[in-house]
């Protein structure tokens, strides 16, 4: 028997929550403005989740900041590949504190950008932008307008060769120059850029790209003031 309801008497958070508790087999589906917003469950566990043209664990992140829209929990039995390995527990937590962090708006995201790149061993200055060129953030000495063009280019340019390739999305460029790694990441609506000392150990340095720029990708540009600022 089908669950039917709209998000504005339960949280899609909540109605997944209970899904996967009582380890169920379904397929969660809002109607939203933007197409349907669906996420697959197999014994409890999140495995597919897909909405506005995004997959995987971004699709959920997006999901969990829906709060109108009619929704239908069903069983199913035809499911899709899995793209999801994450537990529950954690998408939702992760999705939580990146849906936190989205609404609090440029001020509060500047803020835990910069302290996470102040504070990084290696890195030596970094960016943020729209990709119209409208710079939000940065502690580069360089002109920080043809920079962030210059971010906008390479991860449109790395874009189009590997949807060309079919390589699947790309997070980043990286640019190699004398002593440093100047790394060029896609956050959605914003590029970052930030430039490290090439003797920086990547598996670390890797793990901080990432969480920026998921950081990054889920800020509403309506939040995000113009002008840029040297971030202390």
């Amino acid at each position: 028997m089908a669950l039917v309801g709209n998000l504005k008497e339960i949280s899609i958070a909540t109605l997944i929550q209970l899904s996967c508790v009582e380890r169920n087999t379904a397929q969660l589906t809002v109607s939203t403005p933007k197409g349907p917003a669906t996420v697959y469950l197999q014994k409890g566990e999140i495995i597919h989740a897909c909405y506005a043209r995004t997959r995987g664990e971004e699709a959920i992140y997006r999901i969990l900041s829906l709060c109108e829209g009619e929704f239908r929990v069903a069983e199913v039995t035809d499911l899709p590949d899995r793209t999801i390995t994450a537990s529950w527990q954690g998408l939702l937590l992760e999705g939580m504190r990146v849906l936190d962090e989205t609404k609090k708006g440029k001020a509060e995201v500047a803020k835990t950008v910069g302290r996470h790149l102040d504070n990084a061993p290696n890195v030596e200055c970094y960016l943020v932008a729209s990709k119209n060129g409208d710079v939000f953030a940065t502690s580069c000495e360089q002109d920080a307008e043809k920079m962030a063009g210059a971010a906008v280019l390479l991860v449109w340019k790395a874009q189009e060769l590997s949807s060309r390739l079919a390589l699947g999305e790309v997070g980043f460029t990286r640019v190699a120059s004398g002593k440093t790694l100047t790394f060029f990441l896609d956050c959605g609506e914003l590029v970052a850029v930030i430039v490290a000392k090439k003797a920086a150990v990547l598996g670390p340095l890797n793990a901080l790209l990432d969480d920026i720029r998921k950081r990054l990708k889920y800020v509403e540009l309506s939040n995000v003031q113009h002008g840029a600022e040297v971030m202390a």
